[in-house]
């Protein structure tokens, strides 16, 4: 699969599951990416993943859509790993537009404000017509914005009106933190109900990120069709507990 067949199926409302990479180690993106899923995210917010290490991640990624996620709201850190390569970014608490709009600017071209330099990997190190690697790296880039504040819910007609927003991406612990509320709460269903229902209603694509793919099926009946399940961690320490599990009785037999 090509990042540009990538792109636009995120944008056509897939249903496409990826899962995020905590370990800063490219082994664990050359495995994951014999799995089956569609994507993986780098997750510098939460995890000790430096740009050295994405740099390595994307360079063995084979192709393999890759996205990361910035520590913050940062113009330099979007630029920073779309120029290693990276087929998009995935920015925490997005709290309105004025936020939407600066991931925006840090991330395209066309709009004036990200530094230019055709001799980055994504640009082919200088092998690539500087105005076709402009025209592809705004066309295939992915802009996933994290709702996860009660204020981005209050106004996200706002944020889901921006044009250029691919992903309106919840992020359920932070969400229910903000709200003041535990994860089971009703407030939090109503939370995710209207951010699905504003990404109908403006063409956007919704994520949310899930635990374990059990929960997907709920959330595909709200029309979410982006899902972030669980992490390279989380894998290994399933499949671990699984394995001493069933030793553990085998060995009482």
């Amino acid at each position: 699969m090509s990042d540009a067949s990538f792109t636009a199926r995120v944008r056509r409302g897939d249903v496409l599951v990826g899962t995020f990479l905590k370990t800063p180690a490219f082994h664990s993106v050359e495995i994951l990416s014999r799995a089956g899923l569609d994507f993986a995210v780098a997750d510098g917010e939460h995890a000790p993943v430096t740009v050295a290490d994405i740099d390595r991640m994307v360079a063995c990624s084979g192709g393999w859509p890759l996205l990361v996620r910035v520590a913050r709201n940062d113009a330099s850190a979007i630029a920073s790993v779309l120029d290693l390569g990276a087929r998009g970014v995935v920015v925490p608490h997005v709290r309105g537009p004025e936020d939407a709009l600066a991931v925006l600017e840090a991330a395209d071209f066309h709009r004036g404000r990200r530094g230019f330099s055709p001799s980055v990997r994504a640009g082919g190190y200088g092998t690539d017509m500087p105005a076709a690697y402009r025209e592809r790296a705004d066309g295939e880039r992915v802009i996933a914005v994290q709702i996860e504040d009660a204020e981005a819910v209050e106004g996200i007609d706002a944020i889901a009106a921006m044009e250029g927003v691919d992903v309106l991406f919840i992020g359920p612990a932070d969400l229910a933190l903000s709200l003041g509320c535990k994860p089971d709460d009703p407030r939090l269903a109503h939370a995710i109900e209207t951010v699905a229902e504003a990404g109908r209603r403006h063409g956007r694509t919704v994520g949310i990120y899930v635990g374990a793919p059990e929960a997907i099926a709920a959330y595909r009946r709200l029309g979410i069709t982006f899902f972030i399940c669980g992490s390279d961690q989380s894998f290994l320490l399933a499949e671990a507990r699984r394995v001493k599990r069933l030793a553990d009785a085998a060995s009482h037999e």
